[in-house]
């Protein structure tokens, strides 16, 4: 009685597992779900990398046979030898031996780390290291063994290792990464004039892009492998191909094209040598599509045929998919005995399953330990050899200070330390070489920002000006726009000429600043009368916008910097007075005495600056701009250049804002000390020297 309630209870508990397993529909359902083409072959996220070897044991014999040969006083034959056993141990899954042997054939190559063979070793090695699951320790191993002299000049070396580490980086799902390292994989490949390694990155390329679900993107690199696969006559890899091909259509939901997809792979098949994996994997999706379209019946035949090759060639977890999916599919057809059967040998693998995962972790784990072991043990061996040779040279060093005497002693520690002396001067010199090469790099990269901002305000601000001067000029080629139309054209039209003016002297004063070509030219002047000259150019825009725009300078003020620079940072900050106060507001500019310098203060009851934007105010890192109260436009140079100018004369620009009430500019200038210079500007009347929109005198045209 209790074996008969147990085996109830046995039943129960498949019944209600039978239930969840056919809870999700099949059709309409997600394409990253069991039941979708993707699922089918986990194995397919990441490629396989074939055997290099088609018979691994007997290629493991004659590496056996060919290392007991090798004699002792040949290192390099032992290295390569050592090479071919951690290869077909690799091949034959036993990674710890595979690994043992590497690191022995490192050994023998050392002191030629140089060689295009050591390299290839420690390529091995990584692979070994991927192939155990330690993917950190097999990803430095890469980029260690990108940075050796042979493979940088080998395009074939970095191809290989671009394509290994694309593999490492989808074993993660670090689909960005594994698509960068593929692409370059295929770069490289290409220019090594290797085709059918190139069909190969772009089938990789297509997949990663499949994965982050860009599906066009992902048709589109598949279609190009697949061109050069068959072009190469590659059948096995053109099924490869279409397979992918059929996996995004089927994500899309195209069914019928997913079929046809698959069913031209099951054909391009090779007819002998096919793995029986890969068969079932292609009955696997020709039986996913067919249960998508509603075909459930050729759906069961073709996961049918499957099953006897999973069973032969397959993982325990894909023939536990395998069963679910028949589980379902039976359920659908309410065949609920085969269902039983099915979903009862599935809860037999079930333990098996986890036994063979426990089994794969277990064995990760340890071989992790061991290779830690092994590295322990081998740093200690190099310590203790260490300490022994640095024990004789100092008994050495004692038996010959002893024969030589006390002058051979002093003169070999004053030669240490000169040496060491200048071992601290060439530090020095590099860290201040790098740090200067730090320093230009950044202001490289600021210029470039900078120059792309500009391309992209240029190509937009100067052009709508020139095409509102064509429209103007065709109008009057047509002679029938009436004379009020004409004059109101035309004040606009010199409105946003007068602006482009103002734009294109500021990039030529920024551009000539940035070449190193604006010389400073001191030299006496009135800062009164500029003041009011830069208010005269500007008093139109304040007119339009009714802001009263005042010269607070009543008394002759003298001072000495460089005029061109002067006038431009006066008129640059009341423009930007101007552009962010709104109607009705006031603009003043005056000056106070600081010791030997003037202070002028330009301010303004406009909007002020947001605290958050006030240390990008001057464009230290990228020209920064925002619209004013009326949505004039800027181009972010207008402060950066008047802060340059300002401190080319000796003086400091410095600003006060508060949100809301207005902004405060101040910038200071040497005053002119009396003398006969300050007399003869007192007898000399001002006269402007140029109109706003003119380059300065010593700006590059």
């Amino acid at each position: 009685m209790k074996m008969l309630r147990r085996c109830a209870a046995c039943s129960l508990a498949l019944l209600g597992l039978m239930q969840t397993l056919c809870s999700t529909p099949a059709q309409g359902a997600d394409p990253s779900s069991a039941s979708s083409g993707s699922a089918f072959r986990q194995a397919w996220r990441h490629r396989a990398r074939p055997m290099t070897s088609p018979d691994p044991a007997e290629s493991l014999r004659v590496a056996q046979y060919v290392l007991r040969r090798v004699p002792a006083a040949e290192p390099a034959q032992a290295a390569a030898a050592h090479t071919r056993l951690a290869t077909a141990l690799l091949d034959l899954q036993r990674f710890e031996e595979a690994s043992q042997h590497c690191r022995q054939a490192l050994r023998s190559y050392r002191g030629r780390e140089a060689t295009a063979a050591y390299a290839q070793v420690l390529q091995l090695l990584g692979r070994i290291q991927f192939a155990q699951g330690d993917t950190g320790q097999a990803r430095q191993t890469f980029l260690r063994t990108m940075q050796l002299p042979a493979n940088r000049t080998s395009l074939a070396g970095q191809a290989r290792l671009h394509e290994h580490l694309g593999d490492l980086y989808a074993s993660q799902a670090a689909w960005a990464q594994a698509l960068r390292s593929y692409a370059q994989a295929y770069a490289a490949w290409r220019r090594v004039g290797n085709a059918r390694s190139a069909a190969v990155a772009l089938h990789a390329i297509g997949r990663m892009h499949y994965e982050q679900r860009h599906f066009s993107q992902a048709l589109y690199y598949l279609r190009l492998s697949t061109q050069q696969a068959q072009a190469l006559g590659d059948s096995a890899g053109t099924s490869h191909l279409l397979l992918s091909m059929g996996d995004v259509y089927l994500a899309v939901n195209n069914d019928e094209l997913a079929h046809g997809y698959y069913s031209r792979a099951l054909k391009q098949l090779p007819r002998h040598h096919t793995p029986p994996q890969l068969l079932a994997t292609v009955y696997q999706a020709l039986a996913a599509a067919s249960d998508s379209q509603g075909n459930s019946a050729a759906a069961q035949r073709y996961l049918l045929r499957a099953l006897p090759l999973v069973r032969q060639g397959g993982s325990a977890v894909q023939l536990g998919e395998l069963y679910r999916t028949l589980t379902r599919l039976y359920r659908r057809q309410g065949n609920d005995a085969a269902a039983f059967t099915v979903l009862s040998r599935y809860v037999a693998l079930q333990d098996s399953i986890a036994a063979e995962e426990r089994a794969v972790q277990v064995e990760e784990l340890r071989a992790r330990y061991e290779a830690e072991k092994k590295e322990r043990e081998i740093v200690l061996l190099t310590k203790d050899r260490v300490i022994q040779a640095a024990t004789l040279r100092r008994q050495a060093l004692i038996r010959n200070g002893l024969i030589a005497g006390t002058v051979l002693l002093l003169m070999a520690v004053v030669a240490l330390v000169r040496s060491r002396a200048g071992h601290r001067r060439i530090n020095r010199l590099l860290e201040r070489k790098n740090a200067s090469i730090n320093r230009q790099k950044q202001e490289l990269d600021r210029l470039n920002r900078t120059k792309d901002t500009l391309f992209s305000v240029i190509s937009h601000d100067l052009r709508s000006p020139l095409s509102s001067l064509y429209s103007l000029l065709s109008l009057l080629n047509l002679g029938k726009l009436p004379a009020e139309r004409l004059a109101a054209h035309s004040e606009r039209l010199t409105r946003t000429l007068e602006t482009t003016l103002r734009l294109l002297d500021n990039l030529l004063n920024w551009a000539a600043s940035q070449m190193q070509g604006t010389t400073v030219r001191p030299e006496p002047l009135r800062l009164d009368a500029v003041v009011e000259e830069c208010r005269c150019l500007l008093l139109g825009d304040a007119e339009r916008k009714h802001i009263e725009l005042s010269n607070l300078l009543t008394e002759p003020t003298y001072a000495r910097a460089d005029l061109n620079m002067t006038r431009l940072v006066l008129r640059n900050l009341l423009s930007n007075a101007i552009k962010f106060t709104p109607s009705g507001g006031t603009i003043s500019v005056g000056v106070v005495r600081q010791g030997d310098m003037w202070c002028v203060r330009v301010c303004d009851s406009g909007v002020g600056i947001a605290s958050e934007d006030q240390f990008r105010i001057f464009g230290d890192l990228e020209p920064h701009s925002t619209l004013g109260t009326a949505n004039e436009k800027g181009i972010g140079l207008g402060l950066r250049l008047c802060k340059d100018f300002v401190q080319r004369n000796g003086g400091r620009l410095t600003f006060e804002s508060v949100p809301g009430q207005g902004s405060t500019f101040c910038f200071t200038l040497a005053a002119l000390q009396p003398g006969p210079a300050a007399e003869a500007l007192a007898a000399e009347p001002f006269r402007p020297r140029r109109r706003a929109g003119q380059w300065p005198q010593n700006a590059p045209r």
